[in-house]
């Protein structure tokens, strides 16, 4: 798995199931010790007037990652197959929570965002989420099993979030997919089909 490169599936889980789920005799034996961490997220999506990064199949947002850092991201997504999304993911870290495109480049991306954006960007909604965080070693593979609850903001227009994430670390993308049946097993999993960013731009109405 190429570090540039995220896999994972997004799940609905009811507040009930998650704690079963953590409860499970596998996770328990899978779960890292103290590697439960919680914090708070506030993510800004940003695009051009005539919408340059969706129209190229780009999400891009800067994170207030909730530990005194930011960053800028880029996302484009390779593929979506079998619940789990594939996508490319390029991050540069940032001094303050502002809207830095140049740089993208030199990471591997195919131009740099300046190129489709050229009078700048302005932002479009953002996404604000408690994330709580856990490491599971499972099948030889590294997972990571996020919390989120929280919105997409849009002006005065809110959705609520409250889903989980399960994201590749390391490892094969199989054992993903294998911890995620068996858990099915024993609690409802749903697939949650829509991104934050899908969700923020159909909040947008510009879906």
């Amino acid at each position: 798995m190429s570090k540039n490169t995220e896999i994972e599936l997004k799940l609905l889980l009811s507040d009930e199931d998650l704690k079963k789920l953590l409860q499970l005799d596998f996770v328990k034996a899978a779960l890292r010790e103290e590697s439960k961490t919680v914090r708070q997220l506030s993510s800004s999506y940003y695009d051009t007037k005539d919408m340059a990064f969706r129209n190229h199949g780009i999400a891009y947002r800067v994170r207030d990652k909730g530990d005194g850092g930011f960053e800028a991201t880029v996302k484009a997504t390779l593929k979506k197959q079998g619940g789990l999304a594939e996508r490319i993911e390029l991050n540069i870290p940032l001094t303050e929570n502002k809207a830095v495109l140049a740089g993208f480049k030199s990471l591997g991306f195919a131009y740099e965002l300046t190129d489709l954006a050229p009078q700048g960007v302005e932002k479009l909604f953002s996404v604000d989420v408690e994330r709580t965080t856990y490491l599971l070693d499972y099948e030889g593979a590294v997972i990571e099993l996020a919390v989120d609850k929280g919105f997409v903001i849009a002006g005065a227009a809110k959705d609520e979030i409250d889903e989980i994430e399960l994201e590749l670390k390391d490892g094969e993308a199989q054992a993903l997919l294998n911890f995620a049946q068996r858990a099915g097993k024993e609690v409802t999993l749903k697939e949650e089909e829509r991104s934050k960013y899908a969700r923020g731009l159909a909040l947008c109405k510009l879906l």
